[in-house]
């Protein structure tokens, strides 16, 4: 069963709420998403680390940042 209902036409990025990197990219992708593609979750989350099993990530091996279609 799917963690949550996201619409059909977004993409999901999943990102190391930790790394400064991480949040600087996030920052990046949300300036220039004109056309409101992409939803963002912390992997650190409840919701992030729920989705991550879902999709059979190692939550112990993740530490950068996920782009779920």
């Amino acid at each position: 069963m799917k963690p949550m209902h996201f619409p059909e036409n977004k993409q999901l990025i999943l990102f190391d709420g930790i790394c400064n990197l991480c949040e600087s990219s996030v920052l990046f992708i949300i300036k220039r998403d004109k056309k409101d593609c992409f939803r963002f979750v912390s992997l650190q989350s409840d919701l992030g680390q729920e989705i991550l099993k879902y999709i059979g990530v190692k939550t112990n091996k993740t530490d950068s940042i996920i782009l779920y279609i």
